[in-house]
């Protein structure tokens, strides 16, 4: 790591013991040196305590703000960026040297604050969680999942891998589902539960239904009941065994869903119907630590059919691997290479 990452980060004086851990995670992420186990490891410090969590926020803040800085300058001044791509530690012209060192290292740590504000936001290869994920009240970890009781009659599971804020819209208590997969039973509940995820509200009284939020979109499926889904695009009604999807853009058209198509997490199994390949490693990568990364993307677009016990996903990956005639180069921090 050059000299010019230390400067953003320096801790000044009167900074707390946490505050300090806060920003050595923060320079952590910026040096690119977080494994699974560090991403484990942050994630176990921030549930310990909010004040964590809160300090590494700002932490965040701190990196976001500089960046920001960063694209002002880069745009009022296009010397800098190309300063930023000189060697950090090369000697300075002798035109103007003094210019010539300022811009560098402007340029080289704002460079740096912007891809360590990326990588909180959205980390690399899913190792550590996000710094939104970090503020939900509940998140499972991979391959985990919870149950529980909220707003009375109300319960909510979640998959692996889902955060969950609890909030009070109004009169109507709910979640925001900031990441993941949750089931929602209120069949026996008094008072209308909502559930935001992404630029959609799904809101019922007396029903069961199931809530997916990942970086594809949002989809969501009614078991039991009626589910009424609010979305800046329009309005749609699900009644059992329907399913609707939408995305920040558009609401898509609701349509019904056999038996064979229905989700199958709470009964431990991953069901897959003519799902191409690459859909069914993202699914994969959900309830496994470190990454399935399929390299071969000639592939990627082959329909897989098949129900894989949830429990025994390395017999569900070396069946992938059979079928499809794969080689796996085994990383470290569970990274898994399939070409």
């Amino acid at each position: 790591m050059t000299s010019t990452l230390n400067p953003p980060l320096q801790q000044p004086r009167g900074l707390s013991r946490v505050e300090r851990e806060a920003l050595r995670w923060a320079r952590q992420i910026a040096t690119g040196e977080m494994t699974h186990a560090d991403g484990d490891a942050l994630r176990r410090w921030c549930r310990a305590d909010p004040a964590h969590a809160a300090a590494f926020a700002s932490a965040q803040r701190r990196w976001e703000q500089l960046a920001a800085a960063g694209r002002l300058v880069l745009e009022r001044d296009p010397d800098a960026a190309r300063a930023d791509a000189r060697p950090a530690l090369a000697p300075a012209r002798r035109a103007a040297p003094v210019r010539w060192q300022r811009r560098a290292f402007l340029g080289g740590a704002l460079g740096a604050a912007a891809a360590t504000t990326a990588a909180l936001i959205h980390p690399p290869l899913g190792l550590w969680p996000s710094a939104r994920e970090l503020r939900a009240d509940f998140r499972t970890v991979a391959g985990e999942q919870r149950r529980l009781a909220l707003a009375g009659d109300v319960t909510v599971e979640l998959n692996t891998r889902t955060s969950i804020a609890v909030h009070q819209q109004g009169r109507v208590p709910g979640i925001d589902l900031i990441a993941g997969e949750t089931a929602i039973d209120m069949a026996e509940a008094r008072h209308p539960f909502a559930v935001v995820a992404g630029a959609g509200r799904t809101i019922a009284t007396h029903a069961r239904f199931e809530v997916r939020h990942t970086t594809a979109g949002v989809c969501v499926t009614c078991l039991q009941g009626l589910v009424q889904v609010a979305h800046p695009a329009g309005m749609a009604t699900l009644s059992a065994r329907q399913q609707v999807a939408y995305d920040d853009r558009a609401l898509a058209h609701v349509v019904s869903v056999d038996a064979a198509r229905m989700p199958a997490w709470r009964e431990g199994y991953l069901r897959f119907a003519d799902t191409p390949l690459r859909d069914v490693v993202d699914e994969l990568n959900r309830y496994r630590s470190g990454k399935l990364v399929l390299m071969n993307e000639q592939l990627a677009a082959r329909p897989v059919t098949g129900r894989f016990q949830i429990r025994a996903l390395d017999k569900a990956i070396a069946q992938i691997q059979q079928s499809f005639g794969l080689s796996a180069r085994h990383l470290p921090g569970g990274v898994v290479l399939l070409s």
